[in-house]
């Protein structure tokens, strides 16, 4: 019980530290730029920085690990290395951002308002409404993606295998790691792509098709089968081209219904319209991890021993992985 308070305390505190750096930082967006197009491509470069960093974390983490292990060291000791060499690298940009970036518009105190200001302010504000409802609805499937794809990978493809590898180029891979690495490499190689076809035919119409791609990929997760690792790393392929649109196109929408609110009210409020997107994205995400779980638990998962290299789930629960995996 003291280990589960000490550990959820701990992500409390980072991630509200993190919310604190990064709802400014993305209202800088709007800030950065009064440009249509422009501003797709300024989160375009943002999100292909976020996405390499991503690829790298996951890709040399757990060599870092690994290494500390042979060179023996504790596996806590790995975990704390790389945990120190990621979020030391991570600090190095929000600094000199600080020194670096200016902003268009000067804050003035008499533009504070209060929360509950802001709130009515934001609902009467149509396009904020459209533009948030898109942003949660897409983070809600990257959370149940994130949360169902280990479970899918382990006990329907691989036949319950628990150490489960793949040798992808020559280097042997978790296979959660071959698939996620697959997607994230595609993300990143086709966000030129999008940010070009959002230039085309328009930020709305780019993440339908977007959008409407990946649901066709995500139902086509229903029909993978025991041992079909080429199909499920294939999806993750074609997911990856879609993951790109999902990561720049809401962002690079938002900073349009700040323009909206000024032109409505002669007001500039985007740390309020950013702090609120940001609070009701965790609150769904939140919502939507636990209702995923509670499913899991209702339709019979169990937890493998910690010793066990193979676990086998019920019929009604792999059905369930798959379900949540997919067609949700």
């Amino acid at each position: 019980i003291g280990l589960a308070v000490h550990v959820t305390l701990a992500y409390m505190i980072s991630d509200s530290l993190q919310t604190l750096v990064s709802v400014p930082f993305y209202a800088l967006t709007p800030e950065m730029t009064p440009d249509y197009d422009e501003r797709t491509r300024l989160t375009g470069f943002r999100m292909f920085f976020n996405l390499l960093a991503s690829l790298a974390a996951a890709v040399l983490a757990p060599l870092i690990v690994d290494t500390a292990l042979a060179a023996g060291f504790t596996l806590r000791q790995g975990y704390l290395a790389a945990a120190a060499l990621f979020g030391g690298l991570a600090v190095v940009p929000f600094v000199v951002m600080a020194f670096v970036v200016r902003e268009r518009f000067e804050t003035r105190a008499s533009d504070s308002l209060r929360l509950r200001e802001v709130a009515q302010a934001a609902w009467q504000n149509i396009p904020f409404r459209f533009a948030t409802g898109i942003y949660i609805l897409n983070w809600i499937t990257f959370d149940l993606v994130g949360l169902m794809l280990p479970f899918i990978l382990v006990y329907w493809v691989a036949g319950g295998d628990l150490l489960a590898t793949i040798t992808v180029f020559g280097v042997e891979l978790a296979l959660e790691s071959a698939v996620l690495g697959l997607m994230l490499i595609t993300a990143v190689v086709a966000l030129p792509f999008w940010t070009w076809l959002a230039r085309l035919i328009g930020k709305r119409l780019a993440y339908m098709v977007g959008m409407g791609f990946w649901a066709v990929v995500q139902m086509l997760i229903i029909f993978v089968q025991p041992g079909q690792v080429g199909f499920i790393l294939g999806l993750g392929v074609l997911a990856g081209l879609s993951v790109s649109t999902a990561h720049v196109l809401p962002d690079a929408i938002f900073p349009d219904v700040i323009e909206w609110d000024e032109l409505r009210t002669r007001r500039r409020c985007e740390g309020a319209y950013y702090g609120l997107k940001n609070f009701m994205r965790k609150l769904a995400g939140a919502v939507a991890v636990f209702a995923g779980l509670q499913a899991l638990g209702w339709f019979g998962y169990q937890s493998p021993p910690a010793s066990a290299v193979q676990f086998s789930q019920s019929p009604a629960t792999l059905m369930t992985i798959r379900v949540m995996t997919g067609p949700v």
